[in-house]
């Protein structure tokens, strides 16, 4: 172990979860929702404790929501709360976008904005915040710093009383010690070490995950015996902003159906018409597809922000977005992780709070999408591309859900 990780703390227990443990004590009905991005939605320490949480409290009716989407961070997190999370009344939410979040300033608004909904909605359900890491995280844990993005979301725990586990405090222990190798693309186990990933990022199953677990329930443990058998507590909910002006507690997502006006080439397709939609269910009731540049949809709102959460593939296109009648630009929905398809999302930048009249159009151009995947070294791809070049001459938009946020004037 190196001197920098001895001064760190893996657990910040602040105001603790004492609603949802008082109601796990008294053998009561609990939900609990594990809201993230992929290593939530994956089958690894969401399922792993819950089943702990099952077998400490076997008189409880612990219900568990899996509300983790892979490659989404906490903005998309802000405009989903609603449908994802709220609804389903919940006694405890995990919190897990670092990771995907990458560390960028605008996280530590919209993890406010992801705390704020939850508080206005009640000041008694608990939220618990976890920290997972990337192979590029290790150095800086071993130096005693935790990585940008945690910190950021510190500043969010410590101003509403949120616990929060740092889970890269076990793992960089681990790596010190020469018990874990983080990263390694073999499929047999290494004697003496467990692998923790096979890509840097994910944790293997159930190895790697039983290491996220391992910290989580002895943390709980802990935020238990520091409970003190406290009866039901209202969390705090000051109406000042932690980020002055800050507005992605107004954040929703939202039908395009009722919200957008589609020009005559777009149409709305149901699990019952295509293997994709069928694919997508889960996360939208139906698609809105059009294929033809110039097809376009126009969007009259009022606030800050607008974005559309989709499905990019080999075939699609990019659009020419016009704001107010300004200056169209280029929104690309073609990437380079596009030689599958998957969901995705973005938002528009900033705008001044007030009304607002948004074109999408498809553009006539087209993305050199070989290009991008030679850009960033990716050969397999490189070679989807020559196996299948007609999907990717293709111009085709597939959007699921509107994205806005609306504070008000």
């Amino acid at each position: 172990m190196r001197l920098g990780e001895l001064a760190m703390k893996e657990l910040f227990p602040r105001r603790g979860l004492p609603n949802v443990i008082h109601k796990l004590e008294n053998g009561d009905a609990v939900t609990i929702v594990y809201f993230g991005g992929s290593n939530t939605r994956s089958e690894g320490y969401r399922v792993m404790t819950a089943e702990w949480l099952r077998e400490q409290y076997p008189k409880a009716d612990i219900r568990c929501i899996n509300a983790g989407i892979s490659g989404t961070g906490s903005d998309l997190g802000c405009a989903r709360l609603e449908m994802d999370v709220l609804r389903h009344q919940p006694d405890l939410v995990f919190v897990e976008f670092v990771g995907n979040d990458g560390g960028v300033s605008e996280s530590k608004m919209r993890i406010e904005g992801i705390v704020r909904q939850i508080r206005k909605r009640s000041r008694f359900i608990d939220i618990l915040f976890v920290y997972t890491l990337k192979e590029r995280d290790v150095a800086g844990f071993q130096a005693g710093q935790y990585q940008k993005g945690a910190i950021m979301q510190e500043e969010v725990a410590e101003y509403y009383g949120i616990p929060s586990i740092h889970l890269g405090i076990a793992v960089s222990h681990l790596v010190s010690e020469g018990k874990l190798i983080f990263t390694s693309g073999a499929d047999e186990p290494i004697s003496g070490a467990v692998v923790f990933t096979h890509d840097s990022i994910h944790p293997t199953i159930p190895d790697g995950h039983r290491i996220y677990s391992n910290t989580i329930t002895r943390s709980f443990e802990k935020i238990r015996e520091l409970r003190g058998g406290l009866p039901k507590f209202e969390h705090n909910w000051p109406q000042e902003l932690l980020v002055p002006g800050n507005p992605w507690e107004y954040a929703a997502m939202l039908p395009l159906d009722s919200h957008a006006h589609f020009s005559a080439g777009w149409s709305y397709m149901m699990p019952d018409d295509s293997d994709l939609v069928r694919e997508y269910n889960w996360l939208f009731p139906g698609i809105w597809r059009a294929v033809d540049p110039g097809e376009a949809l126009t969007v009259q709102f009022t606030g800050t922000h607008i974005g559309l959460f989709d499905i990019g593939g080999p075939n699609s296109g990019r659009l020419k977005v016009t704001v107010d009648g300004g200056k169209p630009f280029l929104v690309d929905r073609f990437t380079l992780y596009n030689d599958h398809n998957r969901n995705q999302y973005v938002y528009l930048p900033e705008l001044p709070n007030g009304k607002h009249t948004v074109r999408f159009e498809i553009d006539s151009d087209k993305t050199d999408k070989a290009a991008v995947f030679e850009a960033s070294g990716n050969e397999r791809s490189l070679e989807h591309v020559r196996q299948h070049p007609d999907w990717y001459k293709q111009t085709v938009i597939q959007l699921g859900r509107l994205l806005l946020v609306q504070p008000p004037l």
